[in-house]
């Protein structure tokens, strides 16, 4: 006779709230929307990099803080974004990140990190579908609209 473990698992809400947004993400101002009422990426001191997830219309279906950093970078991985995505069961995700200094332009580091995400979705079947760099409120990129993500 053996041991065996059994295990579930689950997401445990930890906070939530009514937001004046719309609960769709159909472009990067509705996005953008989401990141700065629900993780206040437009006033945070230090890199903070989350996700929305999403089911097949769009509909958001949670937003996740994945990594919060330092005053330039946090630190990204494939595992920690895709493991929220997929206790989500999401159709697809948005990416976010701020830039505390208020410059809103993707870093080499930027880019390289979206495509491996990128590819990491792709093998699971979770669609990247943008990147938004928020420095500001009011200054702000895609990175879909760039044309800096992957086909």
């Amino acid at each position: 006779m053996v041991n065996i473990q059994k295990f579930s698992l689950r997401i445990v809400k930890e906070s939530g709230g009514r937001y004046d947004i719309d609960k769709y993400v159909r472009n990067p101002f509705q996005a953008r929307d989401l990141f700065v009422e629900v993780v206040e990426l437009d006033r945070r001191a230090e890199e903070v990099f989350a996700i929305a997830t999403l089911d097949v219309k769009n509909k958001v279906t949670g937003v996740f803080e994945v990594s919060t950093g330092t005053l330039t970078s946090s630190l990204v991985t494939p595992r920690e974004v895709f493991k929220r995505a997929m206790l989500q069961n999401a159709a697809g995700i948005v990416l976010a990140h701020n830039h505390p200094s208020g410059v809103s332009d993707a870093s080499s580091d930027d880019i390289s990190v979206t495509k491996k995400l990128q590819k990491a979705g792709k093998i699971m079947g979770i669609n990247v579908l943008d990147h938004i760099i928020i420095g500001s409120k009011d200054n702000f990129i895609s990175m879909q609209e760039e044309n800096l993500m992957s086909d």
